[in-house]
């Protein structure tokens, strides 16, 4: 039986952020957070909202994904204007709490409302961390809460 998910139309949080993409491990991640915290240090801009994931591909492979980190910033305008803004696009959205265990199946739900909507993909998903795993690496506790994003054309 198909677990029930809820799904919502909901246009992408729009940001400025600093970001860094890569192919690498999905265990790697936490080196890459790490990475992006201390550039935002460096040009002295502070986190302004949850840290999120682009995926450009289905991570098939764990050890070889490409995928992009982005952090959310606020600070000096003059350091702003040098950053890239994202979000503002139409998404179907659906909050998933609970470990990673549960990731297939909500990407499925999201897919099959896709299609099921008559809909069409405009980019690759988007994961929001709303709540990240505990301590970093504590994946399978019932207090994660991710935002899985699909954007569609409007």
């Amino acid at each position: 039986m198909a677990e029930p998910f809820s799904i919502v139309r909901e246009t992408f949080p729009e940001y400025e952020v600093v970001s860094v993409r890569t192919r690498d491990s999905l265990y790697a991640m936490g080196k890459h957070i790490g990475a992006l915290y201390s550039l935002a240090r460096r040009r002295h801009l502070r986190p302004a909202g949850p840290l999120f994931t682009v995926y450009y591909e289905k991570p098939a492979d764990p050890e070889n994904v490409d995928y992009e980190l982005f952090l959310p910033v606020s600070g000096d305008p003059a350091e702003l204007d040098k950053l890239v803004d994202f979000g503002g696009d139409p998404c179907l959205k659906l909050r998933l709490k609970g470990g990673y265990s549960r990731f297939e199946a909500a990407y499925k739900a999201l897919s099959d409302a896709v299609e099921s909507q008559g809909l069409e993909l405009s980019g690759p998903p988007r994961e929001v961390y709303v709540r990240g795993p505990l301590f970093g690496f504590l994946t399978f506790i019932p207090i994660m809460i991710t935002d899985i994003y699909f954007p569609i054309k409007a």
